[in-house]
């Protein structure tokens, strides 16, 4: 790629990312507005109505003690007499999972120092082996993909363009299904989710990105968590390799499509110099023959 093209896509990139966190902040902007004002109101009511037992300071010791136990990894202990544990196995084996996988929801961290020491050594040996595996799916993927697309539809043998056109659309139609529509309604139901924030949340996953704002299987109890989370697991990992050969296949094509415009150019550009050339030459050969008459 010559370095005028990377320049240009830079430049959109930039102005890409402009416009969006421009939209983002016009979004969002006005709830977290709200949200604070909300929070704040709530919290004077509060003090006012119980100033004869605690102060302000006593209030703000207790809600700084919920926040460190809840970054902690301490969920609801509300009507309990112990809390819920994040690091139990199942939880435990999706962790390091979105870890190797850089997912990284973000919504349980390791709060001691040997768990830090451990995840980042595990990490950066897990990583590397993990992008191995998943290309080697990707890989799979893209000639499966390819053995579709190139396998002749008898009724549409007359129409090419038709076929070709036919045969993506089913394939992809069929992949979104299997991997985005169906699961998203499965984890609808079994999370208690809105199917949008599903179809969100499976997105944001296939990416990479993990928020962290909607993660599965933290309501989910007993000896099934750990059987829903390694189905989940499973599923992450064939999500992740079929994005990562749509990714390649759409940045083969895009490649390709640069490639064959900077030829196109430089041909341009040869053929431009040929005609200089040529017009050069003769111009020569007729002031020669200009000055033998002379």
């Amino acid at each position: 790629m010559e370095i005028k093209t990377l320049l240009i896509l830079i430049t959109i990139l930039f102005v890409y990312s402009l416009i969006g966190g421009a939209i983002m902040m016009a979004l969002e902007q006005a709830k977290e507005e709200t949200a604070s004002t909300d929070i704040i109101t709530t919290l004077s009511t509060f003090l006012t109505d119980h100033s004869s037992c605690m102060t302000s300071s006593e209030l703000s010791t207790l809600l700084t003690e919920v926040k460190d136990a809840y970054d902690s990894g301490v969920m609801s202990v509300i009507g309990n007499t112990s809390a819920a544990t994040q690091w139990d196995f199942g939880n435990s084996i999706f962790f390091v999972v979105t870890a190797i996988t850089t997912i990284g929801y973000g919504n349980q961290t390791p709060a001691t120092k040997g768990g830090q020491a451990f995840i980042v050594i595990f990490a950066l040996i897990g990583i590397p082996v993990t992008g191995l595996i998943i290309a080697g799916l990707a890989e799979k993927i893209k000639k499966l993909n390819s053995y579709f697309t190139n396998k002749k539809i008898p009724c549409l043998n007359k129409y090419a363009k038709t076929e070709k056109g036919f045969k993506y659309f089913l394939l992809y139609f069929t992949t979104i299904c299997l991997l985005i529509l169906i699961p998203s309604a499965i984890i609808s139901a079994i999370e208690d989710w809105a199917y949008g924030e599903a179809i969100y949340y499976t997105v944001i996953t296939f990416t990479t990105i993990g928020f962290g704002d909607f993660v599965v299987g933290i309501t989910t109890e007993g000896g099934t968590k750990i059987v829903y989370k390694i189905l989940v697991i499973i599923w992450i990992f064939t999500g992740l390799a079929w994005v990562g050969a749509l990714i390649g296949e759409c940045t083969e094509t895009a490649k390709a499509f640069t490639e064959k415009k900077e030829k196109k150019q430089v041909k341009i550009g040869s053929d431009v110099d040929d005609t200089y050339e040529d017009v050069n030459t003769k111009t020569d050969i007729a002031t020669g023959d200009l000055a033998k008459v002379a």
